[in-house]
């Protein structure tokens, strides 16, 4: 059963490098993440990496807010929880999931320029003859003492689009689209204990980065977000769908990037055919999002590259059809995030088992 709906605008939109730094803030409820992703070339791999100030699915991070609404907020409960993630999927399945939380004194970003560090793990913006873009490199700890290291290169194709910075609102959410697409070269490599080799991968493809931040809890905010991303031979598509909780038009848009060119639409959309994981998370198998001028995109989900109780992040299929009657058709990476269920302690300890934090590795 589907049902049409028309959008109206929830988010502070902005494609900016200057305004791609870090925004403290002193509410221990504000959070703000820098993701980037990218799919290989066959289509077969693809790699998500999020460096976090606020890890927004952690306990400690949950218990915070829940402990300043009952008055009971401490020196401990102002902390804040930085964390560090990376999913690597290769042929149909998951094969490294790391995210690693780390003590407030282990981060550091720069408020001038896109810089963060987090433990051993860094981003930083970076400007070469070849051109200019984002150095990844990582360090975290897997199951099974493991231990992951990877370098990557985010080298800038189409971005900036917007170059003032964009404005931080308290009762908003910031979407900074930094750079809709990028070309993207690292290596993956996964020791033992003892520091011996036991996995070794290297990756080219096509990739995307973004940066948000919010100055509230996300679990009394957002009711549910729906967004991903394709790149096609001539051009990127983006989308969003995002719905706050209180309110019956969620914010809807697509994004077409192409020659140096950013257009933007509102939208209309359609959800059809839900399902629910195994989580118990409960999504469309198919969204639709018609344009005025009748462009028009498919997005329906292919296979699990990552989930939990609060979010599914696929592979799916994405068919965008033209004015004209044409179609583009390829895979691209979208997410559905519904955080309702961080309100329950007992699934954030559960989930918990999936982050390593005081210098050990996640249990599972």
């Amino acid at each position: 059963m589907a049902s049409q709906k028309v959008s109206t605008e929830r988010f502070v939109f902005s494609s900016s490098i200057a305004a791609d730094v870090w925004h403290p803030q002193k509410d221990p409820k504000a959070y703000e993440w820098w993701y980037f992703d990218a799919l290989s070339d066959d289509g077969n791999e693809a790699v998500v990496i999020v460096f976090l100030d606020n890890f927004i699915y952690s306990p400690r991070y949950n218990a915070t807010d829940k402990a300043r609404a009952n008055g009971l907020a401490t020196e401990s409960t102002n902390q804040r929880f930085p964390a560090v993630s990376i999913t690597y999927y290769r042929d149909g399945k998951q094969i490294y999931r790391a995210v690693n939380e780390y003590p407030a004194d282990q981060f550091s970003a720069n408020e001038d320029a896109p810089e963060c560090r987090i433990g051993k793990n860094s981003f930083r913006y970076e400007s070469a003859s070849y051109g200019s873009g984002y150095a990844v490199s990582l360090d975290l700890l897997l199951s099974r003492n493991r231990r992951l290291k990877a370098d990557f290169e985010w080298l800038s194709i189409e971005s900036d689009f917007e170059s003032a910075p964009f404005c931080y609102e308290e009762s908003s959410h910031c979407w900074n689209m930094v750079a809709p697409r990028s070309d993207v070269s690292g290596k993956i490599t996964v020791v033992d204990s003892n520091g011996r080799n036991l996995d070794v991968q290297t990756f080219r493809g096509t990739g995307y980065h973004d940066h948000n931040l919010d100055n509230r809890w996300l679990a009394k905010t957002v009711r549910d977000w729906h967004w991903g991303r394709a790149h096609f031979a001539d051009c990127t598509a983006i989308f969003y769908r995002y719905n706050e909780i209180g309110d019956d038009n969620p914010s809807t848009k697509l994004f077409i990037i192409r020659d140096g060119e950013l257009q933007t639409r509102e939208v209309g959309y359609e959800e059809q055919n839900h399902a629910r994981d195994k989580f118990g998370i409960r999504y469309p198998t198919n969204l639709r999002l018609v344009s005025e001028d009748g462009i028009q995109l498919d997005s329906k989900p292919l296979k699990v590259i990552d989930s939990s109780f609060y979010y599914l992040r696929f592979l799916s299929s994405i068919t965008l059809t033209l004015a004209d009657g044409r179609q583009h058709l390829t895979t691209g990476i979208t997410e559905f995030i519904a955080p309702k269920a961080l309100k329950h302690r007992w699934l954030n300890r559960l989930s918990d088992l999936r982050t390593g934090r005081n210098g050990k590795g996640p249990l599972i």
